[in-house]
């Protein structure tokens, strides 16, 4: 019996995956093996999609939320100069 890396539950040697949290010790040791060679490139290039990713989705949520106020603005200013 071993640990998982991840949430130290405890494993048979044979399995593929945990059982607990569902991590995959090959692909666990492939990226613990690249961290410790220092190749990083796989690593940097998912983070760096990621925060573009990121930013563009923040970019919209903010473009929506101006829209939203002046919508409501606008039919608040059009009430008030209605009456």
């Amino acid at each position: 019996m071993q640990q998982c890396p991840k949430c130290n539950a405890a494993v048979d040697e044979a399995d593929k995956e945990c059982n607990t949290c569902g991590i995959f010790f090959s692909k666990w040791r492939e990226r613990e093996e690249n961290v410790a060679s220092g190749n990083l490139s796989r690593y940097s290039a998912i983070a760096a999609a990621t925060s573009s990713e990121f930013n563009w989705t923040i970019f919209l949520i903010i473009c929506a939320a101006i829209g939203i106020v002046f919508f409501f603005v606008g039919h608040h200013i059009r009430d008030i100069i209605s009456l």
